[in-house]
């Protein structure tokens, strides 16, 4: 094994016990939690054999491994990039449609 497979495998060991522990606790939900398990596990995996993420890469008409996952991170990063611009968005539209909800039942309070 080469020395980057040893530091960055501790690496993502330590996430991977990091994300079981806030999963015991209830911190982080079940889904999120496999979701997170079986990224980084794969991650890890990646680590240890390193060809095998050619041959995934060759399927995709990719030349090397390491392409392959730059370009699947870049469309992750932009998706979470998405998902974290939506969310106050929606949360707008609630406020607002709570704010509408109070003030209607407080202006049918005061015409009693």
């Amino acid at each position: 094994m080469l020395k980057y497979q040893i530091f960055f495998g501790i690496i993502v060991f330590l996430i991977i016990l990091k994300n079981i522990f806030a999963y015991r606790k209830r911190e982080l939900k079940a889904n999120k939690f496999i979701i997170s398990f079986l990224f980084w596990l794969s991650v890890l995996l990646a680590i240890i054999f390193p060809e095998s993420t050619n041959k995934m890469a060759h399927f995709f008409n990719v030349t090397r491994g390491a392409d392959f996952f730059i370009y699947i991170s870049i469309i992750v990063i932009f998706y979470l990039l998405f998902r974290i611009n939506q969310r106050p968005e929606s949360m707008e539209a609630n406020i607002t449609k709570i704010i509408r909800e109070i003030a209607l039942h407080k202006g049918n309070e005061k015409n009693k």
